[in-house]
């Protein structure tokens, strides 16, 4: 085996060099993230966020169904004109008290 002259750069040298730094960056990565996600931690918080999102709709479905359900508007404004008509025919000493302003 000759000497190396300084100024030379050792190709199979470097190569092993690069093969030895290669191994050891996929290592570290494996590591790094094996170590931190859980695959199954995951999963659980994903199942847990499509319970609250679902919940979340059963509620806002049951306020629309109990207020849609609960409110006829023909019957209201049904209730309204009646209202309107009794105060036009009311007698007495307040009667018409609203049309006139106040007194």
């Amino acid at each position: 085996m000759t000497k190396n002259n300084p100024n030379q750069t050792d190709a199979k040298q470097v190569r092993k060099q690069n093969q030895a730094s290669q191994q050891q960056n996929k290592n570290a990565m494996n590591e790094e993230f094996a170590s931190e996600t859980d695959v199954n931690q995951v999963r659980k918080q994903n199942q847990q966020s499509m319970q609250k999102m679902q919940n979340q709709n059963q509620n806002q479905n049951a306020m629309t169904e109990e207020f849609g359900s609960e409110t006829d508007v023909n019957q209201v404004r049904k209730q309204n004109q009646q209202s309107e008509a009794n105060k036009r025919n009311a007698s007495g000493q307040r009667a018409n008290q609203f049309e006139n302003g106040s007194k």
